[in-house]
């Protein structure tokens, strides 16, 4: 039985696409840091909609995590045909003011943990015949963001990464969907610290269920890239039109000003 890997699985989009996978009768590996949230989901998954729900509490920004995950579900015996990776995180805060372990981790988890993940998986479904591998980008890959620029970044190569593995799995039976989300209600701006007038304050977002479904249904159409949200193509309509040095305005008063300088 082929499963879905489904990592930042314990809350948000990433709890909404579980959700998804396990109504349409897939089995699942979930993963997160925290295990109680996990488990859960699991159950309450396996209850509702009969299938089986693996999890996997880790943190997927250590050096070593990927690999141990990939290994995880290999000693087992899981065909993982469809992998999201989901996870990720943003900090509102000026480069040179961020802890230099706070912007390592996030490029460890958005930009190294996705790159390896599927490295590891898109082999196994090259050699399987199929498969479909999901990545969540963002708005913030359209554009340089001032006062949160290590996320703007790291998401920028998400796109760009899946759009160049989805054009070498031509004619493979693998497929690679990036989907750019615009603000969208997950807890994000908590997380980040955002504060003052932003993304979510200028603009009304999607909720977490309505971004699942969309990107579900892009994943399986094999759509390459994908834009959720009039924010969204307007960002993409910007980055067509407008120059750079315009955007980054854009960007840096969209992402709520200076924030506060942090010691």
């Amino acid at each position: 039985m082929a499963y879905a890997l489904i990592t930042g699985a314990s809350s948000g989009i990433g709890r909404e696409l579980a959700e998804l996978f396990a109504r349409h009768g897939r089995d699942l590996v979930i993963t997160a840091r925290n295990q109680d949230r996990l488990t859960r989901i699991a159950r309450r998954l396996e209850h509702d909609h009969g299938v089986r729900v693996l999890t996997v509490a880790i943190d997927l920004s250590e050096d070593d995590a990927p690999r141990r995950l990939h290994r995880f579900t290999t000693d087992r015996g899981i065909d993982v045909r469809y992998l999201v990776n989901n996870a990720g995180f943003a900090e509102w805060s000026d480069f040179l003011d961020m802890s230099r372990e706070r912007f390592d981790e996030m490029l460890r988890l958005n930009v190294g943990a996705l790159t390896e993940l599927t490295y590891r998986y898109g082999r196994d479904m090259r050699g399987a015949g199929g498969g479909r591998i999901l990545n969540i980008s963002s708005v913030a890959a359209m554009m340089a963001g001032p006062h949160m620029a290590t996320y703007f970044a790291s998401k920028a190569y998400v796109r760009s990464f899946s759009e160049a593995v989805s054009h070498e799995l031509r004619g493979s039976g693998v497929s690679v969907t990036c989907v750019c989300p615009g603000p969208t209600s997950t807890g994000f701006a908590a997380a980040a610290h955002m504060s003052g007038v932003n993304f979510f304050t200028l603009t009304k977002p999607a909720t977490a269920r309505q971004l699942a479904e969309y990107a579900y249904r892009a994943m399986m159409r094999g759509r390459t890239l994908a834009y959720h949200g009039p924010t969204t193509v307007a960002g993409a309509l910007a980055e067509r039109l407008l120059p750079r040095a315009v955007t980054r305005r854009i960007a840096a008063f969209m992402n709520g000003g200076r924030p506060s300088r942090r010691r």
